[in-house]
């Protein structure tokens, strides 16, 4: 018997999942592809980008008044209900429209100081995105 390890390197995992996974989305056929998986804050098919072969990822999704920022723990390889650690930044919807320099300072530091610097310009990327959504729901709620 061949006894099988719980862990596989970033690169075995990417050969394998490059091709054919159920979140990939191809257009143009098959020339253009994006990818709509967890941990991957451009939706590029990429391996840097990729949240499912890098052992360290961060990701960016809108909630009331502000982002939750979830970045993968290394606890998590073993543990997986302590996968992701979450932060929400958000403080209310009378400071929103101040919160734009804090989020992004948050997401600096967190993303680009100790954990993949990488990451930081499409991290903030998306945060500009968001917030720039968030912002125009809020301004079409109002009318």
């Amino acid at each position: 018997r061949i006894a099988m390890s719980g862990q596989v390197t970033p690169d075995l995992l990417w050969m394998l999942t490059r091709s054919n996974n159920s979140f990939l989305v191809k257009r143009d056929s098959g020339r253009t592809q994006f990818c709509k998986e967890q941990f991957n804050l451009t939706n590029t098919n990429s391996f840097k980008a990729s949240g499912i072969a890098n052992s360290q990822g961060a990701d960016l999704q809108p909630c009331e008044h502000g982002a939750v920022l979830t970045i993968k723990s290394q606890k998590g390889k073993t543990k997986p209900v302590q996968l992701c650690k979450v932060t929400k930044m958000a403080r209310g919807p009378e400071k929103f429209d101040n919160d734009f320099g804090k989020v992004a300072k948050c997401i600096r530091n967190t993303v680009g100081g100790y954990y993949r610097p990488d990451l930081t310009k499409p991290a903030l990327a998306r945060w500009t995105k968001l917030h720039r959504s968030i912002k125009k729901a809020k301004k079409s709620e109002k009318k």
